[in-house]
């Protein structure tokens, strides 16, 4: 897999556990953006993989969906692992 394919599979992964975690935690767009001070439109740009999530607002959804930085990772490396292994059966 090249880079660019990479860098789409990962925004993807961070798009997915974005809205995952709002499910989770029951928070809607607009308290996400008032929370973490990134625009609605900027969050949906995020979620749909096509605005990359800098390191900054990275800790912050961490802070606010109240997990540990760590555990975000450990879900980006869990469902990329698994969607890697799925694009190889294609």
């Amino acid at each position: 897999m090249d880079k660019d394919n990479e860098r789409i599979l990962l925004a993807n992964v961070i798009g997915e556990c974005i809205k995952s975690l709002q499910l989770d935690k029951n928070i809607n767009q607009k308290e996400l953006a008032l929370l973490s001070g990134v625009s609605e439109r900027s969050l949906r740009r995020i979620e749909n993989s096509w605005l990359p999530l800098t390191m900054e607002n990275f800790f912050k959804m961490a802070a606010i969906f109240e997990v540990r930085p760590e555990y975000l990772l450990q879900e980006l490396a869990r469902v990329t692992q698994r969607k890697w292994s799925r694009k190889g059966e294609d």
